[in-house]
């Protein structure tokens, strides 16, 4: 019974999203900045973007490897952005632990660009899908990558996704 109770979890939160989006305008707002400025994707490199909240456990599992990725192929050949969505409260509550994970970020030096989702407006917009989910979107705004979920074994594919938008963009390597 446990196991096909694990084999039910497994599916539930790490299947591909399938999202109804498939392009990303340049226009399209990703978040907000901690000035409350829009922020919008890349047109010069790949864009990662992940919707991630402070209470999901699998998404405290990935930003290591987007933080990596980001420090290792730097803004000129990746954005890598992180958009913090779906916290519990109302939205003065989920500003407030936004600015308050925003000054954890910065005194740990990372390098992700981390953004808030007003109202979990873009989230919204891919029908739920289940956190964290990640996005693969190549320079033009194309997303060649959507899933749901993370784990060891889901990340193989991401990478491959990842390179494999580099790889239409540069020579870069991951």
């Amino acid at each position: 019974m446990k196991r096909y109770l694990m084999l039910l979890f497994v599916l539930c939160f790490t299947t591909s999203a399938n999202a109804n989006i498939t392009h990303f305008a340049a226009d399209q707002v990703i978040g907000q900045n901690k000035l409350g400025e829009p922020v919008f994707r890349s047109t010069t490199t790949p864009t990662i973007v992940t919707f991630w909240a402070s209470w999901c456990v699998y998404c405290k599992q990935l930003l290591p490897l987007l933080e990596g990725l980001q420090r290792k192929l730097t803004n000129e050949r990746i954005r890598v952005v992180v958009v913090n969505t779906k916290e519990e409260g109302k939205l003065g509550q989920t500003r407030r632990t936004y600015k308050s994970l925003l000054r954890q970020f910065e005194q740990r030096g990372l390098q992700i660009e981390f953004v808030f989702d007003k109202r979990d407006a873009l989230y919204n917009r891919f029908k739920k899908p289940g956190l964290p989910y990640t996005l693969v979107m190549e320079k033009n705004g194309q997303i060649s990558y959507a899933q749901a979920g993370y784990s060891e074994r889901l990340a193989q594919p991401m990478l491959e996704a990842i390179q494999q938008a580099l790889d239409k963009n540069t020579s870069d390597q991951i």
